[in-house]
């Protein structure tokens, strides 16, 4: 078996193979299989230890009782029937410390043997890649204002060309901004001399992590889909949803730009008001 986890008591992964024996002799090149017998080829990947993790909660949140992070949950393997995938505690591919090759004799006898490790590699990376877009609109209306509205959209596996694969997003990213200037004071009559400026700002930005911080080798989805109620759904959500919005409005310098004929201290233009 393999074991792989924060350490190997009480937080990992394991995945067992049963081995197939070879007899004592001497073999041929020819022979090497017989000798490395396919079966005893521990290959698999690794999205099924966060499969196995993900059934393990949804049962978890089943209210089976007997379930639990401090019990051993175990499945075979779909594609190795024989195969088997065991989890214990809330061990994280992100932060894995240690790996442990071990033989485990479940048969009623001794056994006296040599066992051969070679190869231990990782392939097959994950790269799919995201996309990015930005969008920018400026529309002025003369001296009466002016439009502008901005945004940006990033999704998980976004980056530059000579990015690696650690450094694409691992989120989902949606910003918007929208600005605007008006002069409200236009719509009055000329000889009224009204100076109403008005500005007005919005902004939101929004993150959501491909996989679970809570979890962080578990796809948010599928934590969401292993969650039984609405509830438990949005709270997840809450805690790992970045959600900003920003509001602004601002009336600058509004007045009434009279003044008689003989300049008072108390005439219109003398006194302006914002907010």
């Amino acid at each position: 078996f393999i074991r792989i986890g924060t350490d190997n008591t009480n937080n990992y992964y394991e995945y067992e193979v049963p081995l197939s024996l070879t007899k004592e002799g001497l073999y041929s090149e020819d022979e090497a299989e017989i000798v490395w017998p396919q079966n005893n080829m521990i290959d698999f990947p690794l999205s099924l230890l966060s499969k196995i993790k993900n059934n393990r909660n949804r049962e978890k949140s089943k209210g089976n009782s007997a379930i639990n992070q401090h019990t051993k949950y175990s499945e075979y393997d779909p594609d190795n029937l024989q195969n088997k995938v065991t989890i214990l505690g809330n061990p994280n591919l992100g932060d894995v410390q240690v790996i442990m090759i071990g033989v485990r004799n479940n048969a009623r006898s001794e056994k006296s043997i040599e066992v051969w490790v070679n190869e231990l590699r990782l392939s097959e990376f994950n790269e799919e890649g995201g996309w990015g877009a930005v969008s920018d609109l400026a529309i002025n209306f003369s001296d009466f204002g002016n439009f502008n509205i901005a945004g940006r959209v990033e999704t998980a596996g976004f980056g530059g060309i000579e990015d690696n694969v650690q450094d694409r997003n691992m989120e989902n990213k949606y910003q918007l901004q929208l600005s605007t200037a008006f002069e409200l004071g236009k719509l009055f009559p000329e000889k009224a001399n009204v100076k109403l400026p008005i500005y007005f700002s919005y902004s939101q930005d929004y993150e959501k992590p491909k996989y679970n911080p809570l979890d962080e080798d578990v796809l948010l989805k599928d934590a969401l889909e292993a969650l039984e109620t609405e509830a438990e759904k949005k709270e997840l959500e809450s805690k790992v949803v970045t959600r900003q919005t920003t509001k602004s409005v601002n009336l600058t310098n509004v007045k009434v730009d009279y003044s008689g004929k003989k300049p008072r201290i108390y005439d219109p233009a003398n006194f302006s008001l914002s907010y």
